[in-house]
């Protein structure tokens, strides 16, 4: 065949969008290039490049994407296994555009390794979280300390996440001073120090108090009010339209 004619490759990719549905799992979508959306009710969550979203089941929903983008698939789950009552979103860097285009790959084809495990992508989400939401609190740098405060990230959101991560008793002083020495707090007021940095920063970004009160393990708006009041000295409500009107 003459290059003359091969045909050429359309400039752009057309812009796209589902019809409203809703999926008996939970679904986790990659955007791997562009930008799209996820609008649920009212609401439209954001979706920018290298951001990953957990959709949730029986969710009416409409997913879209802009001209020349593109979705993946990372995986899913199921209810049993991921409580979910809101889009979870975690954004990753181009580094991990290689590997996650393998888990999608895997999670959508034959073509995976002799092991693979479609679960993994709970966990390799659950720690880009963590990761994530460091970054709204004092880190220690001992490798112990760290590493408790890692599984405190981690589980924050989970039935019994306000509890102490279990740690052999020989070190837990050890662990407990490290902490102290490095953020200035201890282990339990560091953990609300965390949940209530992190509430503003969901809150910030549009998510309802009830919604973030269960994000991060509170079972009752009520008592989630009450605590981010102490830690903020004004109520989520307040704070969000706070935000909104610019931070005035």
């Amino acid at each position: 065949m003459r290059e003359t004619d091969t045909p050429a490759a359309p400039e752009m990719l057309p812009p796209a969008s589902t019809p409203s549905h809703t999926n008996g799992i939970h679904v986790l979508s990659w955007m791997y290039q562009g930008s799209g959306y996820l609008d649920i009710g009212d609401r439209r969550y954001e979706r920018e490049r290298g951001v990953a979203t957990w959709i949730p089941a029986e969710m009416e929903h409409v997913t879209g994407l802009r001209e020349n983008s593109v979705s993946l698939p990372l995986g899913n789950a199921g209810t049993a296994d991921l409580h979910l009552t809101a889009p979870l979103q975690v954004r990753f860097s181009s580094a991990w555009d290689d590997y996650l285009m393998f888990c999608s790959i895997s999670a959508r084809s034959a073509l995976r390794p002799d092991d693979h495990d479609p679960r993994h992508i709970l966990d390799l989400f659950a720690e880009q979280a963590a990761a994530q939401r460091a970054l709204s609190v004092p880190m220690p740098t001992d490798p112990r300390a760290r590493a408790v405060a890692m599984e405190c990230l981690r589980r924050i959101g989970e039935p019994g996440g306000a509890q102490d991560p279990e740690t052999d008793g020989t070190q837990d002083a050890e662990i407990h001073r490290a902490l102290r020495d490095e953020t200035g707090m201890t282990l339990g007021r560091w953990r609300y120090a965390a949940r209530m940095r992190i509430a503003r920063d969901l809150l910030t970004g549009g998510a309802p108090p009830s919604a973030v009160a269960r994000r991060i393990g509170y079972a009752h708006l009520p008592t989630f009010s009450a605590a981010f009041s102490r830690f903020h000295g004004l109520s989520p409500r307040e704070y969000q339209e706070r935000e909104a009107a610019g931070g005035r």
